[in-house]
């Protein structure tokens, strides 16, 4: 990326000091409504104007992407809800399973669960809860969770 930088830069830089070399002319500028007039050398005149002009861009689309940035924040604070919300989530399911082993282990009978949690691209978590011992306990539980 360094390098970009400077195979842009150097030639503008180039292309600007042969310009202001070849203008060194003195261009006198009035204002309508004001009588005075003053004198500066020509490339200073177009610099100023070129950055005049870069400031201006540069407002009008900062102020453009306002509705963007926050946009962004917006997603951003949600995401750090949502991943809260996930911690809790997981906590609360090995508690769950912690309390169910314990209960199943109490009987004698050997039990296994498994937990699964998968979050997809669409923003939604899937919590898979299958539990076995010697009897089918409880089946398998499916819980869907949506970030909304």
């Amino acid at each position: 990326m360094k390098y970009l930088s400077w195979i842009v830069t150097l030639p503008i830089t180039v292309i600007v000091v042969i310009f202001a070399i070849s203008n060194l002319d003195e261009v006198a500028f009035g204002f309508w409504p004001l009588d005075g007039t003053f004198s500066l050398p020509l490339y200073i005149a177009v610099l100023v104007a070129f950055v005049v002009g870069f400031i201006c861009g540069g407002v009008v689309l900062w102020l453009s992407a306002g509705k963007v940035r926050r946009r962004m924040r917006k997603a951003e604070f949600e995401v750090v809800g949502l991943k809260h919300e996930n911690a809790r989530l997981k906590l609360q399911l090995s508690q769950q399973t912690a309390a169910q082993s314990h209960r199943s282990g109490g009987a004698g009978e050997s039990a296994s669960a498994g937990i699964a949690l998968q979050i997809g691209s669409d923003g939604h978590t899937q919590v898979n809860q299958s539990s076995t011992s010697g009897q089918q306990a409880g089946g398998a539980v499916t819980a869907r969770l949506t970030g909304t």
